[in-house]
């Protein structure tokens, strides 16, 4: 057997970034293998023969203290929710199902084309039980998941109670869904006692998530004899594969409960370490028993998340059914929570705690449209005699490798000249500064420029913010004009690179490397209104910030943001 999860921590790289992908998009217990499963290969001996799962359900049922009529094991948690559809469909039972709700739910009702009613959620994406008992009936199926899935949800012990008796007194059934109670520490045990108490309850449990075996696809459903049976003479004969019998014996051991109940409480612990970070950072989170945590908030954050999740080659759920079966607007992301969390912690941190910004200059701080854009088109004219327009600047632009202007000038000429002998290059930066920095005799376009930036912001930024962000200007301008430009914006305490500093220039991503190296930081965004902008920010494995125009998604900007103050909300 391996040391102490040493597999897991071979998946961890220095930085908090893995070697393979951390999948925290289905709740599996994806990093951190069971102590208790060896590695010793399956044995084979018993394979010509059909599977014998007896002695495993004694070992379970003995294992939860219950009788082993009360018991039946199942295919996974979904063939238990399959039987669920099946029971209701041949006794012609209505369904209640709160939302939101696991999407398998949502599968079966379409599948079996129930009689099933959809229970909209609270505002805040609690279920809403007041309404959802309202809705029994007699010989009605109450469908409750505890914790929710999505969401993390628990229902407290005295709700469920109570709607065990009100479905009793209505000769209703209670469903309930503990897929991820390990994981709501101090309640494994304590819902057992209902199905003692009540004749009408039935509790779905799995190996599938606490116990770390999702592929085996073992689950059981526990409950009184009568009510057992039910499910019992529905379900195939040999349902579970040998393999997964063998398997299976070792999580119904007392080794097995202990190392479970330890695992369960870190992720508990690194569940309030997520919650604690996501909600500091404005967003919000439906208090979670579970293994996850449901996240909302504005889109552009959600976004952030996604895209530094991608980066740092982690997986997280992005897109999620069950919601509502009327709202279309619920904007979420679910995330599993690891058992080594500083990947994930990193991941987010990069998302909603940048520790240094780097700005592209023109297009981004300063608006240059009347500068150099239109020193660009002075040159144009002065070398072809042929007049160029903002559509053909940006249509250059646009296509990247033209970050600096003096490259942009120069092509747009020899678009111009149309065959003729290609215009020198130091030709075009001395007709070019002529008309960007004026002479004794006319002013230079660079006296119009205008900061983007609103001054308090930059105030904040660049000069009171200093001593926990850290800003950075990556600009394709010379030095002297770079420096011009920083004064103008007021950007005081700010590393400047200009493309006097860098060997290549942007869309490589040393300029932004470089301030990484100088301000010995991780986590960064870059803005940019180009596409060597964002290639730029890629490359140095930021997060790429388009300024100015959607179409930036098109050339791998992680947000589009219409003006460089938007960012302030995000800060």
């Amino acid at each position: 057997m391996k040391p102490l999860y040493q597999n897991s921590l071979n998946n961890q790289a220095a930085g908090g970034s893995v070697r393979r992908p951390l999948k925290l998009d289905f709740n599996e217990r994806s990093d951190c293998r069971p102590l208790w499963l060896s590695e010793e290969t399956l044995s084979t001996e018993c394979l010509w023969k059909y599977p014998d799962k007896q002695g495993l359900q004694t070992q379970a049922s003995q294992f939860y203290g219950v009788s082993e009529k009360q018991l039946l094991l199942t295919n996974g948690g979904d063939e238990s929710i399959e039987l669920l559809f099946k029971l209701a469909c041949l006794q012609q039972r209505k369904l209640i199902l709160p939302l939101p709700a696991f999407s398998q739910y949502l599968v079966g009702k379409d599948t079996w084309k129930s009689d099933i009613e959809l229970i909209e959620p609270l505002d805040d994406m609690r279920i809403d039980l007041t309404s959802a008992l309202d809705c029994l009936s007699d010989k009605s199926i109450l469908i409750l998941t505890s914790p929710n899935n999505p969401t993390g949800e628990l229902i407290p012990y005295d709700e469920l109670v109570k709607a065990c008796e009100l479905a009793k007194s209505k000769d209703a059934v209670v469903f309930l869904d503990e897929a991820y109670i390990e994981f709501a520490c101090n309640m494994t045990d304590v819902t057992l006692e209902l199905i003692q108490r009540f004749d009408n309850l039935v509790i779905l449990r799995t190996l599938s998530k606490a116990f770390g075996l999702a592929g085996i696809r073992c689950g059981y459903l526990l409950g009184q004899q009568a009510m057992i049976s039910q499910f019992t003479s529905l379900a195939m004969p040999f349902n579970l594969p040998s393999p997964t019998i063998e398997v299976a014996k070792k999580a119904f051991s007392e080794s097995a409960r202990l190392e479970v109940s330890n695992y369960a409480q870190t992720i508990a612990q690194n569940r309030e370490q997520i919650t604690s970070l996501l909600t500091e950072s404005g967003l919000k989170v439906v208090d979670s028993s579970a293994n996850f945590v449901f996240v909302q908030g504005s889109d552009a954050k959600l976004r952030l998340i996604k895209a530094a999740c991608q980066k740092r080659n982690i997986i997280i759920k992005t897109t999620l059914s069950g919601l509502s079966a009327k709202r279309v607007d619920i904007n979420a992301i679910r995330i599993t929570i690891p058992f080594y969390i500083r990947p994930l912690l990193n991941a987010l941190c990069l998302a909603l705690k940048p520790e240094l910004l780097c700005f592209d200059m023109d297009g981004v701080l300063i608006d240059t449209s009347q500068s150099y854009d239109e020193a660009i088109k002075a040159t144009v004219k002065e070398l072809s005699g042929e007049s160029v327009t903002q559509h053909d600047i940006e249509r250059l632009r646009g296509q990247g490798g033209y970050n600096n202007d003096w490259v942009l000038a120069q092509a747009l000429t020899n678009e111009q000249l149309a065959g003729s002998e290609n215009v020198d290059f130091d030709k075009v930066v001395d007709v070019f500064q002529g008309f960007y920095q004026g002479s004794a005799s006319q002013e230079g376009f660079k006296a119009i420029e205008k900061a983007f930036m609103s001054r308090d912001f930059a105030t904040r930024l660049f000069i009171t913010g200093t001593k926990t962000l850290k800003t950075a200007i990556v600009t394709g301008r010379p030095k002297d004009e770079a420096i011009e430009g920083a004064e103008l914006v007021g950007a005081k305490n700010c590393l400047i690179i200009s493309d006097d500093d860098v060997t290549e220039s942007k869309p490589n991503p040393e300029g932004v490397q470089k301030a990484l190296r100088y301000f010995g930081k991780e986590n960064c965004w870059m803005m940019g209104d180009t596409p060597d902008d964002m290639a730029a920010a890629n490359g140095a494995g930021a997060l790429a910030i388009g300024i100015g125009s959607e179409s930036l998604y098109d050339f791998g900007a992680d947000l589009a943001l219409e003006s460089v103050n938007e960012l302030e909300e995000l800060l």
